[in-house]
């Protein structure tokens, strides 16, 4: 009966130093909103509120369709209700190591546009608010693959150096934080600082990326399922060649998400 006793005060103890955590951040939340009022990470204007995602009510519309309508093989927009094992237009005659795509919009309009500030440092709150518009907006698509850790596409160190950014480091972060997911950083990493993609023909990109990713020596990747986040996928080959090295390591499977789905001349 002590044991029992001491078990129920301990629990009590538990939830209400959670309550009083929660209720504590709320207070913070609130000052910091008093001292600094939320605005929107895209257009800048106020927010009557902290919300979930900073992003107003003009500019979520805007930046995330509520609906997409994707290819289960590679993500490319498609009609409504269409399904084929073999893929699209896009991707049927083009061997993909990845699984499916997730995205959040097509990449033009004001999605590029956003896109594009966040390959700078000073736009990382833009790409944290994309990546929760993304999770909002594609949750059920994402968990429907039951992913169990998230991979941020990794950018060789010299770009990293000279840009001061991998916006797909802020975006695995927030995307895991809100799925409750461990982001493994440093598995994933790029060998070679390979010539830009956006540069190159689509043929030119399989053949640019080839090799140019390795997985560091990491237990518990076994039969894992991953989520490999990036920012856009145009021809897929730049996901196809990381996924070929995480399945080579052992992961069991790997779904990408990105923010946008690239085509024809909307190249980034």
């Amino acid at each position: 009966m002590a044991v029992g006793a001491a078990a129920w005060v301990a629990a009590r103890c538990a939830n209400g130093y959670r309550r009083a955590q929660a209720a504590g951040h709320r207070i913070w939340q609130a000052g910091l909103d008093l001292v600094f009022p939320p605005r929107c990470a895209h257009c800048g204007l106020p927010l009557a509120e902290s919300p979930a995602v900073l992003l107003c009510e003009i500019c979520r519309p805007r930046l995330g369709p509520t609906a997409w309508h994707g290819c289960a093989r590679c993500g490319g927009a498609v009609m409504p209700g269409f399904s084929s094992p073999g893929g699209c237009a896009l991707c049927r005659h083009v061997r993909l190591h990845f699984d499916t795509v997730v995205t959040l919009g097509a990449y033009h309009g004001e999605l590029k546009q956003a896109i594009l500030r966040t390959k700078h440092a000073y736009a990382e709150p833009l790409a944290v608010a994309l990546a929760g518009l993304l999770v909002e907006l594609r949750r059920g698509s994402i968990e429907a693959h039951q992913p169990e850790l998230v991979i941020p596409m990794p950018m060789h160190w010299g770009r990293r150096l000279v840009r001061g950014i991998n916006s797909a480091d802020a975006l695995a972060g927030e995307i895991g934080r809100r799925l409750g997911l461990p982001v493994w950083r440093r598995l994933l990493r790029r060998r070679r600082n390979d010539t830009p993609q956006r540069y190159l023909r689509p043929a030119e990109r399989y053949r640019n990326v080839r090799g140019a990713f390795a997985v560091r020596r990491m237990r518990g990747l076994e039969g894992r399922r991953v989520l490999l986040v990036d920012d856009v996928l145009t021809t897929g080959a730049t996901a196809s060649e990381a996924a070929r090295m995480l399945k080579r390591a052992g992961a069991g499977s790997v779904v990408v998400a990105v923010l946008a789905r690239a085509e024809g001349d909307d190249r980034p």
